[in-house]
């Protein structure tokens, strides 16, 4: 077996047997790792808090070449995410940052952009308005999937530029009002709509948070996100229709 020693990202925690967990962390040269974590209840909440979700820490595995499932024996943590932990919508938005990017990504893929995304996303999580970082995550993380929306000119008939135009959700491309029979459940977009989805497509996401937009514009685009993933998906992840049933109670805070 081979010995690693990477930073990662817990993404998701799953109790094995009496006192292991499965434990599925994204590192920034690796790729996404699963691997079992033994005697950790026996050891007590010190060597368990190096495995709780969203914890960032340098990890010791050992890797094995017939399955996916491998060994970590160590965890040194560099960010617990306190912070993130400390509200409910912390642990709700966070909670669905790691899940879309799990539900993303193969075993052993490496993509160093998602990493930095996640550090990014929980660095400004505790301080930025979470719909409006979350929609931005969605975005920067597509893209790097490929999944990306197709934005720069009309997919049918590839006229450009499009001011405004009309968004597929079902092609995840923009078409022009002489091809909107392509798709007649297309959503219009506005000029203004439009040129906000195509800076959040292209621009760092430090200057997207940093860039002041109308409520209706990011509204439409929260919805637009949240439709074509739904669609790409083929369901609504569980993270996310907690965030729909506690939205109510978040507006409360």
């Amino acid at each position: 077996m081979s010995i690693h020693k990477t930073e990662a990202i817990v993404l998701k925690v799953i109790p094995f047997r009496s006192s292991s967990l499965i434990v599925t962390f994204f590192t920034p040269t690796l790729g996404k790792i699963r691997g079992v974590v033994k005697g950790v209840h026996r050891e007590g909440e010190i060597r368990q808090a190096g495995f709780e979700l969203f914890t960032h820490a340098e990890y010791v595995f050992y890797e094995k070449k017939r399955s996916d499932l491998h060994l970590i024996s160590d965890a040194s943590i560099l960010d617990s995410h306190s912070a993130i932990r400390n509200r409910l919508e912390g642990i709700a938005y966070a909670s669905y940052f790691c899940e879309l990017t799990d539900e993303l990504t193969e075993i052993h893929d490496p993509h160093p952009e998602i990493f930095d995304l996640l550090k990014t996303s929980f660095r400004f999580l505790p301080v930025i308005l979470s719909s409006r970082l979350a929609v931005l995550f969605e975005i920067k993380l597509v893209r790097e999937m490929g999944w990306l929306p197709y934005l720069d000119s009309c997919l049918a008939c590839n006229a450009k530029p499009i001011e405004q135009g009309f968004f597929s959700i079902r092609l995840g491309a923009l078409l022009c009002e002489k091809c909107r029979s392509k798709d007649p459940n297309a959503q219009p977009l506005k000029a203004a709509t439009l040129a906000v989805l195509r800076a959040y497509t292209h621009d760092d996401l430090e200057l997207c948070l940093r860039a002041s937009h109308a409520a209706v514009i990011e509204h439409q685009i929260q919805i637009l996100m949240a439709a074509f993933l739904n669609y790409r998906l083929g369901k609504t992840l569980k993270s996310k229709k907690f965030l729909g049933s506690i939205k109510s109670a978040l507006k409360n805070f």
